[in-house]
């Protein structure tokens, strides 16, 4: 097999990658999961390092000047490469789990939750303006939050409907209780334990906001729908949040950072949100 259709198995499509992903941070995770492929490293290995490093992150941005800003968007940006890598070697060796997809998404939001405490403090720091920057930073967070939620589900929607991947939301909490049941009779296992009944709840929270949708067509046609449109919500995803945070750090001005996901982010979620809801809508309607 060449080099470059490893790459592609290693993706979970073109379609459905940040653009950003495909361009920057998934080339470079890919090299680091061949440098690695022969050895007994597992992905979940990968995500506990990817959480350790956006950990560190948030600890760099938390003392509150430049240098220290600047460590911090390097931490952010190994940490998305590993995140990236742990998908991809897990996808080559054909050995992901439920438990793997649960890990992976708890360790991005604590990732994210670390890298927002320590902007919060940092910048709270460096402008002596603690009201201003911690309501500018819990707005961000809440706001990179719901964009990210809703690119996933999106996300997800497409996949399952053009390649059959995946479930809609419903199957998925069904498919994450069954696994949950199974746990109970295992002895230990706490950990595990906890981390599905957070997805579970995480998910059904998605559900809420977003809904299932049941569409009798064919994978062409939604595809041919939803595939630019998809493209655009992948602006609203974690990794063109985190690249905007290291771009940002660069200038030394981390506060535009949250201002852009407050305003610009917001406009686009529900620009986005209305145009992708009619575009179901006539779908629906076929």
């Amino acid at each position: 097999m060449s080099l470059f259709s490893d790459y592609k198995t290693s993706l979970k499509s073109f379609d459905v990658e940040e653009i950003i992903d495909l361009l920057f941070f998934r080339p470079l995770s890919f090299l680091f999961v061949k440098l690695i492929y022969p050895t007994n490293i597992t992905p979940n290995q990968i995500s506990v390092v990817s959480m350790i490093f956006g950990l560190l992150s948030g600890v760099m941005f938390a003392f509150g000047n430049h240098v220290f800003f600047m460590l911090g968007g390097a931490m952010v940006l190994i940490s998305n490469v590993l995140d990236c890598a742990d998908g991809q070697l897990a996808r080559l060796k054909k050995n992901g789990t439920k438990i793997g997809r649960v890990i992976d998404g708890f360790i991005d939001y604590v990732t994210g939750l670390s890298i927002f405490a320590g902007i919060g403090i940092g910048l709270s720091i460096y402008t002596g303006n603690y009201f201003y920057v911690w309501v500018l930073t819990l707005a961000a967070a809440g706001s990179r939050i719901l964009q990210n939620m809703y690119f996933d589900n999106y996300r997800n929607m497409y996949m399952s409907y053009v390649y059959d991947k995946g479930a809609n939301i419903s199957k998925e909490i069904e498919e994450f209780r069954r696994l949950r049941e199974s746990l109970k009779h295992v002895n230990g296992r706490r950990g595990e334990k906890f981390l599905v009944d957070i997805y579970i709840k995480y998910t059904s929270t998605q559900k809420t906001a977003t809904q299932d949708n049941i569409l009798r067509i064919s994978p062409e046609e939604y595809r041919k729908r939803n595939k630019f449109l998809l493209r655009v919500w992948s602006w609203l995803g974690s990794t063109t949040h985190l690249a905007a945070v290291i771009i940002c750090v660069a200038f030394n001005r981390l506060d535009i950072y949250l201002w852009l996901t407050v305003t610009v982010g917001n406009v686009m979620l529900l620009i986005l949100y209305l145009i992708q809801r009619n575009v179901i809508n006539s779908l629906t309607r076929q």
